[in-house]
């Protein structure tokens, strides 16, 4: 089983970020970091619930929340996915997105930038 970690052993220093060039690379990146096959994990649902079943079967203590709050959420990122119990860290313009970003927070202590946005132009 994977080793958890306690939220407040967790330092900023501790925290990987990411550059990701495109959805594609994201895609890469957790098929990566979770041993898993390549697949649209930041585009298709089905894909991104992959991340949920890897915590089920990987965790001490699975947890796993998602929802869509537009008006207690970030400018543009409605979707807020969590695998941590009271404490919410991914955000995204989409549920795949949400879970990508919570999974890799999560378990693998990777913060990631995606430079594109999910419609493929750059960001600013």
């Amino acid at each position: 089983m994977e080793e958890t970690f306690e939220l407040t052993e967790l330092q900023p220093e501790d925290l990987e970020t990411i550059k990701v060039d495109s959805l594609a690379d994201l895609d890469s990146l957790i098929a990566e970091k979770f041993n898993l096959f390549v697949r649209p994990y930041s585009t298709d649902i089905r894909a991104a619930l992959e991340l949920v079943a890897w915590d089920l079967e990987n965790s001490d203590a699975p947890h796993f929340e998602l929802f869509r709050v537009e008006e207690h959420s970030l400018p543009g990122l409605p979707f807020v996915a969590s695998f941590i119990p009271n404490g919410v860290w991914g955000y995204g313009e989409t549920a795949p997105l949400a879970i990508c970003q919570a999974a890799l927070f999560r378990h693998k202590q990777i913060k990631f930038e995606l430079l594109v946005n999910s419609y493929g132009s750059e960001r600013a």
